[in-house]
C-alpha cells in the first residue's frame, strides 16, 4: 500500500519505520491508498486536506463535526479504527499496562497487596483488572450495570456506591468517559491515593476539584501512543492491512 502519515508523534514515527519492513511505501505525495491521523483525536490540516481526492481512504479515531461535515462534503472514506473490535481489544491491552506504569511510577509503593479502584468495566476496564489481580493488587470494580458487576465478582459496587469505598484506596483508576469523581466523590479520597483517568472527553475526574483539594490526580488518555508507541504502531498498521485486504 501507499500510505500518507499524517502527524509527528511517537505513534507516527514508528508507523514510518514499520512500514518500509512491510512492503508499503510512505510517499509524500498522492496518489495514497489509504491516509492515517493521528490518535485517539484526529485532526487534519487545511493544506493536507486540500491534497486529498475524493473517495479517499482515511484511518482517523474520535473527529469533531466540523471534520465530519468536511469528510462528508468531501466524499472521504472514513475508517473509525475505535469501532473495530480485534484493534479495541488490543489497544484495551495497551491502555491496561500503561496505567500500571505510570500508577507504579506516582504511588512510591509496589502494586502487590494495594487497594486498587478500577471505576468502569469495558474493554480497557477488564484488562487493567486482569492485570491488577496478576500483580497481586486488591481490586474493586465500579460499574452502572448488573451484569458487569456480576462479571467483576464480589468485590464490585454500584456508581452510587463509589464514595463508601474511596476512602480505603491507594489508587483509582477510571475508565468511564463521563462525570463520575466530582468535589463531593473527591472529598473522601485519602491524600496519598493516586488518581488516574484514562478516559476520553469528557473525561471522569474533576481536574480542577482535585487540585483545589490537594490530591494526586492525572489525566492519561491516549496511553499507548505514548507508553508504548512501537507497539501502538504495530497496533495500528495490523489494522491497516486488514482494512487493506477487505
Amino acid at each position: 500500500m501507499r500510505i500518507l502519515i499524517c502527524g509527528n508523534g511517537a505513534r507516527e514515527k514508528y508507523l514510518a519505520e514499520l512500514c518500509p519492513t512491510r512492503g508499503h511505501a510512505t510517499p509524500d505525495h498522492g496518489p495514497w491508498d489509504m491516509a492515517v491521523l493521528p490518535l485517539p483525536i484526529s485532526y487534519l490540516s487545511e493544506e493536507m486536506a486540500d491534497q486529498l481526492p475524493r473517495e479517499q481512504k482515511i484511518v482517523c479515531g474520535l473527529t469533531d463535526a466540523a471534520f465530519d461535515k468536511l469528510a462528508e462534503k468531501r466524499g472521504w472514506k472514513l475508517l473509525r479504527v475505535l469501532k473495530d473490535e480485534i484493534y479495541t481489544q488490543e489497544n484495551a491491552a495497551l491502555t491496561a499496562e500503561g496505567a500500571l506504569f505510570t500508577a507504579v511510577a506516582r504511588m512510591n509503593r509496589a502494586l502487590r497487596g494495594a487497594k486498587c479502584l478500577v471505576i468502569g468495566y469495558g474493554r480497557i476496564g477488564k484488562a487493567l483488572t486482569r492485570l491488577l489481580w496478576s500483580m497481586g493488587a486488591a481490586v474493586t470494580v465500579a460499574a452502572r450495570r448488573e451484569e458487569s458487576r456480576q462479571e467483576a465478582g464480589e468485590n464490585s459496587v454500584s456508581i452510587g456506591e463509589i464514595p463508601a469505598v474511596l476512602p480505603r484506596m491507594d489508587a483509582v483508576f477510571n475508565t468511564v468517559p463521563a462525570p463520575v469523581l466530582g468535589e463531593e466523590e473527591l472529598r473522601h479520597v485519602r491524600p496519598q491515593c493516586v488518581l488516574i483517568d484514562l478516559a476520553s472527553a469528557p473525561y471522569g475526574v474533576d481536574m480542577d476539584a482535585a487540585e483545589a483539594l490537594g490530591l494526586r490526580a492525572f489525566l492519561e488518555s491516549g496511553l499507548p501512543g505514548r507508553y508504548c508507541p512501537l507497539s501502538a504502531a504495530e497496533t495500528l498498521l495490523n489494522y491497516m492491512e486488514r482494512e487493506g485486504s477487505a
